[in-house]
């Protein structure tokens, strides 16, 4: 449970927001992308994949759908309707997409922040579950 203490603490201090009780959509500021995985190499934890959230603020309106509140500040999460989530091979050729090569890509959205999914085991629960609010639309 070290692994699992670890994790959490490195979560808290970094702003990641998981959705859910486990570790799948771990939402990311974008400006913590870097040191977490570098983070995760260290602790031994593969992120397997990860969604696109959009980071919804005053003045932004949402990508995609609803989502959790911001549970560290200002603005909430809209959750990016994808057909599959984008998986990579190891944390560094994650690193090397999410850092260099998407933000110079067509496909670029500033306010795009990714959730990543953790291969930890199935009956580890994040503590933050209880605390996380969502902010539910409507699609027309």
């Amino acid at each position: 449970m070290i692994v699992k203490q670890h994790l959490d603490r490195i979560m808290e201090n970094l702003f990641i927001q998981p959705v859910g009780n486990g570790y799948i959509d771990c939402i990311c500021p974008n400006k913590s992308i870097n040191r977490f995985i570098d983070e995760m190499d260290k602790i031994g934890i593969i992120i397997t994949e990860f969604t696109w959230w959009c980071f919804v603020d005053e003045g932004h309106e949402p990508c995609g759908m609803g989502g959790p509140i911001n549970k560290y500040g200002s603005g909430w999460f809209s959750e990016i309707g994808m057909e599959s989530t984008c998986k990579f091979s190891n944390n560094k050729e994650l690193k090397k997409y999410l850092l260099y090569i998407y933000p110079q890509s067509n496909e670029y959205k500033e306010c795009y922040t990714p959730a990543f999914w953790l291969d930890v085991p199935e009956d580890w629960e994040n503590p933050y579950q209880e605390s996380t609010k969502k902010v539910n639309i409507e699609i027309e």
